[in-house]
């Protein structure tokens, strides 16, 4: 169990970069100076060249190090939205200005007036008149063309290089942005997003020279549009809901993909999961070109407690996909329960009703879950909560209610005052608490605000926190005495957003290198000084833990059974995805087997499972026991779950189909509306029931048989569906009714049918 930054290794080359961009720009400098004092004086020694028009290493070693020094500054700040074209205009103007000046000056032309001579023929030089016959005239102080002006001249040219290639980039930018994305082996896409998710694009491009980064828009007078550039984000004008539109920039030849990274920022949670359906539709039944790499997906849904459970719901897709999800509420939650942690707070009263409130309430619970792992003398106590109002009994049955649903208990550390006024619990909490806090997390309301200020100024020991709609994030200063003002932010002020599950495999880590100290192994220190390989790897056993827990049946969400313990069988199969999980992670970062030597990277146990030593398959059997030890107690219990077993299907039957060329509705037995595309076929079976179906999928699971019939082939897998489960089916949204089965595909594309439809089509073969 372990995992971590190697930021030492990552700063060398930033500090080896910095000292190559002074040591040559001090020489570019110097090759300038030399060059505007060799038009008037003869230097000395191997100098002298600056003043020999016919010297060619002045010229060059002077270039080379103006090209190295700004290249090495542009790769340190890759990750910056500087304007790097217009520095190195600026630059190579500045250079051409004092060059041509101290050129041209040498050499007036007679009977002209000296300055505006200068001023003409700079310039002229500026817009490409490279004049130069003074400097045939005898009395011309020079010999010849200076050495400075030469190098103006190849500067001057080097300057309308870049002006024209910006130029043309900027009026071709997006047909460019198109082109580098189609053929990029490894993307980071981010699709949805909207002037409150913006502020995530900068946090989201923090690996950007990992992957290339592609921005899918409709609209491309988007107001983040600008600020997506200045991030590194390629916007690439497309209909991000169109499947093929989607497929041709990320699918490749070979029946390969290139997405790495996925955000979907919709604010609308229903259209965030449509779109992340659509992706992955896109690129299900196709492997990653650089390999099997899961697709690391974030999924934008506000709501904190839907955030959750899609947030589970999504671990059945390990390894392929790891889904985290992000929630405005939990970020803005999480910050300010930062800030209150931070400043020692130890009783919060909490008045409003809100999303808010209760992403407020269940980060205070998870904290205090995650205080468990440390041992009591060292736990920092987790703030009491009072929740005021007279909603405050309904929000403290529904925070109950949402907790046990995942099976869990705790709840002693959150109380209700319904009855009792504001005014009166501030006073005697103030008086009763050495740091107390009060959050005004409801609506944005302007009574409130001004509550909040007469109260922050009654006690000045109380920090109150203030919710504005104008405020983003939580505001730097107080508004008076104590009182801070805030608003709903996606951006965590944490370099990127938070990631749930490396919260987890940080929480194990720590918790595996108290049990087991060992400061000389490189695997066991603290987090911050792990190796990225370590650090990986802890992530890696946290999410293959919560997989294999799911393929062997399991859900991690609610379950009725009292005792969530998985069986002697479940247990042995995880183990063994966990082994075959910890072998390609190793074998892929140049592990090889051999006696135990972490430099050499070698390990007596990368051998596959069958093939294991007893002791070794006990012990990886133990540390799955252990991770769902510690994951329970962070809140991830997982259960038996009667609607997680998946059977195979073999279709049969014939039935009619058409192909249509225009999209069309169709109606499910339950009356949903369903849309079929133009290309898709309009199949009909012997009961009359038509339905739509993908022509890439109709292609691979039917026969032809004569005229329009076909006759149904291929296997699919198919499951109980939870009553009330929606189901995105390519053609629209399913909500699962009582006895309905959901059925997965040739492209793992789903939807719901009836009992009576899945034993009348269908044959059970496992």
């Amino acid at each position: 169990m372990s995992a971590g930054g190697g930021g030492a290794a990552d700063e060398e080359p930033v500090d080896l970069a910095h000292w190559v961009i002074r040591i040559a720009g001090i020489l570019y400098v110097a090759g300038v100076v030399l060059m505007t004092f060799a038009v008037y004086v003869e230097l000395p020694g191997f100098l002298a060249a600056f003043s020999d028009p016919e010297a060619f290493w002045p010229i060059a070693v002077t270039m080379a190090a103006g090209l190295v020094a700004f290249g090495t500054w542009r790769w340190v700040n890759r990750r910056s939205a500087r304007p790097f074209a217009v520095v190195l205009l600026g630059l190579g103007i500045l250079t051409v200005l004092v060059l041509s000046v101290a050129s041209y000056a040498a050499c007036p032309e007679d009977e002209l007036s000296r300055g505006w001579n200068v001023v003409t023929r700079v310039i002229g030089l500026l817009t490409n008149n490279y004049y130069v016959e003074m400097f045939d005239d005898p009395n011309c102080q020079t010999d010849g063309v200076p050495l400075a002006l030469q190098f103006a001249r190849l500067t001057q040219l080097l300057v309308l290089l870049v002006a024209a290639t910006s130029a043309v980039t900027a009026l071709l930018r997006s047909q460019v942005d198109r082109v580098v994305v189609r053929w990029a082996p490894r993307l980071s896409v981010v699709v949805g997003v909207d002037l409150t998710s913006a502020p995530l694009l900068p946090a989201l491009a923090s690996d950007s020279d990992r992957y290339t980064l592609a921005a899918l828009t409709s609209d491309p007078l988007a107001p983040w549009v600008g600020q997506a550039r200045a991030a590194g984000w390629r916007v690439v004008v497309t209909d991000p809901h169109r499947l093929e539109s989607v497929r041709r920039l990320l699918a490749r030849p070979r029946r390969r993909h290139a997405l790495r990274r996925l955000a979907v920022l919709a604010s609308d949670s229903t259209e965030a999961q449509r779109m992340m359906s659509l992706v992955q539709e896109a690129v299900d039944g196709r492997r990653s070109v650089t390999g099997h790499h899961p697709v690391r997906a974030l999924l934008r849904i506000d709501e904190a407690w839907q955030a959750e459970d899609w947030r589970r719901r999504y671990l059945s897709r390990i390894p392929d996909w790891i889904v985290d999800t992000v929630s405005e509420n939990e970020v803005t939650a999480r910050l300010l329960v930062d800030h209150m942690v931070d400043n020692g707070v130890d009783r919060i009263l909490l008045t409003g009703r809100s999303d808010l409130t209760f992403a407020v309430v269940a980060e205070l619970a998870q904290r205090g879950r995650e205080a468990e792992l440390v041992p009591a003398d060292e736990r920092d106590e987790t703030p009491r909560v009072t929740i005021v109002g007279p909603a405050a009994g309904e929000v403290l049955k529904e925070h109950a209610l949402a907790q046990r649903r995942f099976g869990n208990a705790g709840l002693d550390r959150v109380h209700a005052e319904s009855a009792a006024e504001l005014d009166d619990l501030v006073a005697s909490t103030v008086a009763e608490q050495r740091v107390p806090a009060l959050v005004f997390s409801g609506d944005v309301s302007v009574a409130d605000q001004r509550r909040a200020a007469r109260l922050g100024a009654t006690y000045p020991d109380l920090l109150v926190y203030s919710r504005h709609t104008e405020v983003t994030g939580l505001g730097a200063e107080p508004l008076l005495a104590q009182v801070r003002a805030f608003g709903s932010t996606m951006d965590a002020g944490q370099g990127r957003p938070i990631d749930s599950w490396e919260r987890i495999a940080r929480l194990v880590h720590e918790d595996y290198v108290r049990s087991f100290p060992d400061p000389d192994d490189p695997a066991r220190r603290p987090w911050n000084d792990l190796a990225p390989f370590y650090r990986a790897s802890n992530v890696r056993q946290v999410l293959t833990v919560l997989g294999s827990a799911a393929s062997v049946g399991r859900t991690w969400g609610a379950g009725a059974s009292s005792d969530p313990s998985p069986s002697d069988e479940q247990l042995d199969a995880m183990a063994q995805l966990e082994h075959q999980s910890w072998l390609t992670f190793h074998r892929r970062n140049g592990w090889r087997l051999g006696p135990r030597d972490r430099d050499a990277k070698r390990h007596p146990d990368l051998l596959p499972w069958d093939q294991l030593s007893e002791s070794s398959r006990a012990k990886t059997r133990r540390g799955v026991e252990e991770i769902l030890a510690l994951l329970a107690t962070l809140g991830y219990r997982s259960f038996d779950d009667p609607y997680a077993t998946w059977v195979r299907l073999r279709r049969h039957g014939e039935v009619t189909a058409v192909r249509r060329s225009e999209p069309w509705t169709w109606t499910t037995s339950t009356g949903a509306t369903m849309r079929g595309r133009a290309g898709d076929w309009e199949v009909t079976d012997d009961n009359g029931v038509s339905r739509s179906v993908a022509a890439a999928i109709f292609e691979r699971t039917h026969e032809p048989i004569g005229e329009d019939r076909w006759r149904r082939v291929g296997e699919i897998q198919g499951r109980l569906a939870h009553p009330g489960e929606v189901v995105h089916s390519i053609e629209g949204d399913q909500t699962a009714r009582p006895g309905q089965w959901v059925l997965r595909g040739v492209d793992d594309e789903e939807w719901l049918v009836s009992t009576e439809h899945l034993e009348r089509s269908y044959d059970r073969i496992g």
